[in-house]
Order: structure tokens, then sequence, then C-alpha cells
């Protein structure tokens, strides 16, 4: 088996040479194709029993690798040699002609030379004009080439270009300038806006706190003069039962007194006395009983008055409260106050 095949063709060698060259490397090429069996043999082994046979021929492998580095490098040196001796060669013909053949292109280039330079100045006076119209790569333009005419075109039209780019530009830098104004204009409204709303939630705020505690003074006002009222109400019915328990103490002192006197007159009478004596007890207590009711009923007209007042004062109770989680229950027993408090009045 053919291990390297290399065509000489390819690197511009006559096959006579390159066989001379090839001849240096084949025997190290023939030892590669007689290694080929061994490196078989080696790969068909199991993994685990091949070590030391591989490492005996990876080391007859690094021999023919060492060898071929070897006549590489004897045949480079050669080679380079030879190429240095050709270089010699061609160097000392290079001495003697490289002067003559300058001087003699001088002379044949002079017309040439000449009509360079003057392209070339032209070229450096044309970009000096160019100058203050900002021209990108300028010194790649073959403006020293350009005819007359076709240069004051050129230069007339560059300048009307950078005329209407920097007038594009400046529109553009207003406009740009505007826009910024413009945005800076709509912040400062937006900023004037957003102070104007925060001032009206504030008032708001404010108007709602009064109104809060507008309602709670009412609250505690109106709490304070029912207060006052039942107080008042209590010291009158006070008032009242006490005044009552005093007539009916005078009363029943006077009853007292009329019914000793009575006994004593019906005891000193005669027996025929006695019919006209409990007749007299009879009509007594008769009158006895109408003062009673006559006391129970001047009572009930002076308390009359204050009952009326006390219903009408707890029947204008009323209890206003913002919405929330005990809302309901708070109002409840409000009015379950006022039914009992109206129930109280009605058993005076």
């Amino acid at each position: 088996m053919e291990i390297v095949k290399l065509d000489p063709k390819q690197f511009g060698i006559e096959e006579s040479k390159a066989a001379d060259i090839a001849a240096q490397f084949k025997p190290m090429l023939d030892t590669m194709v007689d290694l080929e069996k061994e490196y078989n043999e080696v790969i068909a082994l199991p993994i685990e029993d091949a070590a030391a046979k591989a490492k005996a021929l990876r080391l007859k492998y690094v021999k023919v690798r060492t060898g071929t580095e070897k006549i590489h490098k004897e045949q480079k040196a050669f080679y380079l040699s030879a190429g240095r001796f050709v270089d010699g060669w061609k160097n000392a013909q290079l001495f003697a002609s490289e002067g003559i053949e300058k001087k003699l292109e001088e002379i044949e280039n002079h017309a040439a030379n000449i009509e360079k330079e003057r392209i070339s100045a032209l070229q450096a006076e044309r970009e000096l004009l160019l100058a203050p119209y900002e021209v990108e790569n300028v010194y790649q333009l073959s403006l020293g080439n350009m005819a007359a005419q076709v240069w004051e075109n050129f230069l007339s039209g560059t300048k009307t270009n950078y005329d209407a780019r920097k007038e594009a530009e400046r529109i553009a830098e207003e406009q740009r300038v505007a826009a910024i104004e413009a945005e800076k204009q709509r912040i400062e409204e937006q900023r004037i806006e957003n102070e104007r709303l925060k001032k009206e939630a504030e008032e708001v705020s404010r108007l709602r706190a009064e109104e809060q505690a507008k309602a709670d003074a009412e609250r505690k006002a109106a709490n304070e003069m029912l207060r006052i009222e039942k107080e008042k109400a209590e010291a009158i019915l006070k008032q009242e039962r006490e005044e009552a328990a005093r007539l009916a103490k005078i009363e029943a002192d006077k009853q007292a007194a009329i019914q000793a006197k009575a006994a004593a007159e019906l005891k000193a009478a005669n027996e025929a006395a006695a019919k006209i004596a409990a007749e007299l007890k009879a009509k007594q207590d008769a009158e006895a009983k109408a003062e009673t009711d006559r006391i129970a009923a001047e009572k009930k007209a002076a308390k009359a008055p204050v009952k009326e007042k006390l219903k009408v004062a707890v029947s204008a109770l009323l209890l206003e409260l913002p919405e929330s989680e005990i809302t309901a229950d708070i109002t409840a027993k409000f009015n379950g106050f006022k039914q009992w408090a109206l129930t109280q009045i009605e058993s005076l």
C-alpha cells in the first residue's frame, strides 16, 4: 500500500529532480508500509491486552518519524544553500545593471515625470480648494487628472452640495432644538397640571376631613344634648315622685287625724250613732278614694308635658355614620336604645 503520493507539477518541480528528492524519503515510507500490518494486529486485540504491543509499535513509529525529520533537515539545508548560491548570481547581475537601468528609466520617463509633478501639484492645489467643504477621502479622488471644465463643475457642485447639507443640518438643528423646547414645555405643563391635581386632591381631602370633624362634633353635641335632656328628665321625674310622696304623706296624716277625731266622736256617741258613724265612714272612704284618684290624675297630668318632651327628644335622635364593617351593628344598637328609651318613657 502506497502511503504518500505527491504530484511534482503542483510544486513546479521537474520529475527527475522530484524523483531524487523522493528517493531520500522512500526507505522511511517503505518501513511505514511494513509497520501497517503490525498496527492492524494491535488494533484488533482487546484493549486490555494491547498495551505492551502498542508501546513497542509506537516506538517504531517514533523512530521512523525522527529518521524522516533528519532526512528533511538535510535535504532542506542543501536546497537552502543552493538557493542562496542562485541568489548570489542574481544579485551580482542586479548590482551591475541596476544603476544603468535607473538612469535610462529617468531619461525614458522625463516627460511623464514632469506631467506627474504637474498633476500632483494640481491635485494638492485642488485638495486645498476642497478643504472648506469637508469632502471625505479627497486624496483618493483624481483631481489632478480632471479637465478644467470638469473640475469647475465638480468644485461648483461640491460647494452647492456642501451649502445644501449645511443648510439641512442647520434646519435639522433648529428642529431638534425646537423639539427639545417643545418637550420641555410639555414636561413643564405636565408638572403644572400635576401640581394642580395634587392641590385639588389635597383640598378635597381637607374638605372631607372638615366635614368629618363637623359631623363628629355634631354627633358629640347631639349625644351631649341627649345626656342633658335625660338628666333633666330624670331630675324632674325624681322631683315629681318626691312631691307625690310628700302629698300622699300629708293626705295620709290628714286622713289619720280625721279618722282619729271621728273615732273619738263615735266612741263618745251612743249606740244609736253607730249606724250614722258607719255611713259617715263609708262616705269618708268614698271621699278618700276620690281624693286618691284626683291626686293620681293630677300626677298624671303633671307628667304629661315632660313625657311628651322626652318622646319628641328621643324620636328626634339621629345617627349618621360613614360606611364601615361595624356601621350596621352600631346603628342597630342605637335604634334599640331609642326603643328602650321610649318604652321607659311610656311607663312613667
